[in-house]
């Protein structure tokens, strides 16, 4: 069978990483498959949405901006950022990683999208958010917590 070089290269890097595991008991923190995953969604933070974040869309007071798209293609660049920035520095905090681990539960998951790593593509996004999943980052270990980040948006995606 032929495979791509690519796909060849990850192949043998599973094949390694499974090998390597077994001989090494390597664990990745959580043992997946014995205890139950309880967790919560961390929507509306690092993605905006405008069913999660009304009054972020509604302060724009521009009908044109309907998604977080539009938000930087519309808004002015340094308003939007400071915007961003207040919501980013409230919307979740570390008392939020606290109390979601006081409440007994042990995954987050974080939504973010390719936006917040990438725009050479002549994307509007406004970007600022890795700063912000970094954080998450050292919260969550902070409260023993796991982390799932979720890749919410790509290129191309349905909306734009």
């Amino acid at each position: 069978m032929a495979y791509s070089s690519g796909l060849h290269m990850l192949l043998i890097f599973l094949l390694g990483l499974s090998a390597t595991r077994s001989v090494l008991g390597l664990t990745f923190g959580f043992p997946y498959g014995k205890e139950k995953v309880r967790g919560v969604n961390l929507g509306g933070w690092l993605v905006l949405e405008p069913w999660i974040t009304p009054s972020l869309f509604d302060g724009t007071m521009d009908d044109r901006i309907v998604d977080e798209y539009t938000f930087g293609q519309y808004m002015d660049k340094e308003e939007g950022r400071r915007m961003l920035q207040r919501h980013w520095d409230s919307w979740i905090t570390e008392k939020d990683f606290e109390a979601i681990s006081r409440a007994g539960l042990n995954h987050v998951r974080l939504p973010i999208g390719f936006w917040a790593f990438d725009i050479s593509g002549g994307e509007p996004y406004i970007q600022g958010q890795l700063a912000y999943m970094n954080k998450a980052f050292g919260w969550a270990a902070k409260h023993n917590l796991k982390v799932i980040v979720d890749l919410h948006g790509a290129p191309g995606s349905q909306n734009g």
